[in-house]
């Protein structure tokens, strides 16, 4: 396979994900979003409701107490473009704001820092942006500060992970509060895609670039205070942020004076803090950790379904799966309806592909794999007598605190293919090591590496995914299928219902060779305590202007 540039963007990617929508602190001012959201014909009627709702909102800046949250993996730096994932930026995207937001539940985009937008051409999107907004270090926000920071983020010079998720970009100033931003071809998605482009301080950037990758300057409602390596990570309420003003735009308040997320890797570590009174909230805890904290006094458990889908990634280019028989044979030995049932907890929905209804490219005619161990016993015979080493080890692992339960299920799988005559091994693979086996730019042909990967399609559109997972020249891929990528490059031209019907040709074209096998679309849990007004959303974000104290 031809060498490529890998990242590391992917590792945890959960949630990632995933884009904010609704403010908090007022029901009816989350109500009023969605009537702006679904018909803009009352926008009148909404902005008298707006009126009464922040009025009756009392004082606008009165952030009190500590919010305290625990999650499971702590960032390799403090560099602003890591909030793409909030596995990867932990609290990040309470202090770096973007221009626009997407909303996984509804794909409409709502504005941030961005008041408005539009299309000059198929590589070009105007943004007007919002005036009178400052960074933390007092700098203001305009065109010219934005474009430095999008620039620098997509400098491939700088070789950050995010270009490898979105594609190559560029901004230019043309107003003071005006900023094109262009790709390199066409792009569709682009909108969408600034979802994940956070903003950050120019003035940092020219006057102190090194302190870039270890303190976080943004515009959002919170500023970052200490970075404990190890241990913790803190923030704490911004006084000087927009959206104090303007709660509705901002879709938020701050009702925090400090946030406090913790690091643990341990997930039943991080349930019991909670049900402790400890924490919070503890991210991605097991099922039988759900159960705990539902029958606990004081706390909850809440999952919501995610755009995240639990799948397993096996080295194609080897001689042995680089036989479909074998590859056949590794999903057929798969009991993933016990997965789901037992390990899972019932908290996933088994699937035969990699993307789930909310986007683009869905094929609704792809049925799970069948769990069939005795046709898999039957492949691997036809494949050895025809010569195919399917003797060499498997060697299956996934990086740790995947997921609440990732170790549990690693060992099944195992035993899975054990009973099929499968020579396996386990490993649990720490984050830096884990992008040190899976991204190296030439995978040996001879490795037989199978990884369990979480992939979230945020930007809702099959190609996206297809351009990472599965392309020759794929970022992530360890998969080469030159019919399948001249079917993903005529689908890229493509828009609406046409773009929609060549991916699901794609995608069943996938389904047939058995690149990944897929064990289900994903719940994400969290243990919550009573005492926190929230409420989980498909995108899985831990923001603090959603979360407000019980009254």
């Amino acid at each position: 396979m031809a060498s490529k540039r890998r990242g590391l963007w992917f590792l945890g990617v959960v949630a990632v994900a995933m884009m904010i929508a609704a403010a908090c602190g007022s029901e009816k001012i989350v109500e009023v979003e969605k009537i702006v959201e679904v018909e803009k014909i009352v926008e009148v009627v909404v902005e008298k409701i707006v009126e009464v709702e922040v009025a009756a909102a009392g004082p606008a800046f009165e952030p009190s107490g500590e919010l305290v949250i625990a999650v499971g993996r702590e960032p390799e730096s403090m560099d602003s473009w890591r909030d793409f994932a909030e596995t990867g930026g932990p609290g990040f995207r309470n202090v770096a704001e973007r221009l626009v937001t997407l909303d996984l539940a509804t794909s409409a985009i709502s504005p941030d820092l961005a008041t408005s937008w539009k299309r000059l051409n198929p590589t070009t999107i105007q943004f007007t942006l919002r005036q009178g907004v400052k960074f933390h270090d007092g700098s203001p926000f305009n065109a010219e500060g934005a474009a430095i920071s999008i620039n620098h983020t997509f400098d491939e010079d700088n070789a950050y992970d995010l270009i490898d998720f979105v594609g190559a970009m560029s901004a230019e100033a043309v107003g003071e509060y005006t900023l094109n931003v262009s790709t390199p071809e066409p792009d569709p998605l682009l909108i969408g895609k600034m979802d994940f482009v956070s903003i950050s301080s120019a003035k940092q950037l020219a006057e102190d670039p090194d302190s870039f990758h270890t303190k976080l300057i943004g515009t959002g409602p919170y500023k970052f205070v200490k970075w404990s390596k190890g241990s913790s990570l803190t923030y704490e309420a911004n006084p000087d942020w927009w959206g104090i003003s303007d709660p509705v735009a901002a879709r938020g308040v701050i009702s925090f004076q400090t946030i406090t997320y913790r690091v643990l890797a341990e997930d039943q570590v991080r349930t019991a803090g909670v049900l402790a009174g400890e924490f919070d909230i503890a991210q991605y805890v097991t099922a039988e950790q759900c159960e705990a904290a539902a029958s606990n006094r004081g706390t909850r458990c809440d999952s919501a379904a995610s755009v995240e889908t639990l799948l397993v990634r096996m080295d194609t280019m080897s001689p042995m799966l680089g036989d479909i028989r074998v590859r056949k044979a590794l999903v057929a030995a798969i009991d993933t309806s016990l997965i789901v049932e037992t390990i899972l907890g019932g908290a996933a929905t088994v699937t035969g592909q990699i993307i789930n209804a909310t986007a683009l490219g869905n094929n609704p005619n792809l049925a799970p794999y069948q769990y069939d161990p005795t046709y898999a016993r039957f492949l691997l015979a036809e494949a050895r007598a025809d010569g195919v080493p399917v003797d060499m080890k498997i060697e299956l692992g996934a990086r740790q605190a995947l997921f609440a339960g990732v170790d549990e299920m690693i060992e099944a799988m195992a035993d899975m293919w054990r009973v099929v005559g499968l020579n396996v091994s386990t490993t649990s693979i720490d984050p830096d090591g884990f992008g040190k086996v899976c991204c190296i730019e030439d995978v040996p042909e001879d490795r037989n590496l199978v990884l369990v990967h979480m992939h979230g399609n945020e930007i809702l559109d099959f190609a996206y995914t297809y351009g990472l997972y599965y392309a020759c020249e794929g970022p992530v891929s360890v998969y080469c299928n030159p019919a399948a990528d001249k079917v993903y490059d005529e689908a890229r031209q493509l828009s609406g219902e046409a773009r929609d019907k060549k991916l699901q040709e794609l995608n069943k074209i996938l389904y047939d060779d058995v690149p990944m096998g897929y064990i289900a679309h994903m719940d994400l849990s969290y243990a919550v305590s009573d005492k926190l007004d929230w409420k989980v959303k498909l995108d899985h974000r831990l923001l603090a202007k959603d979360m407000a104290p019980v009254r």
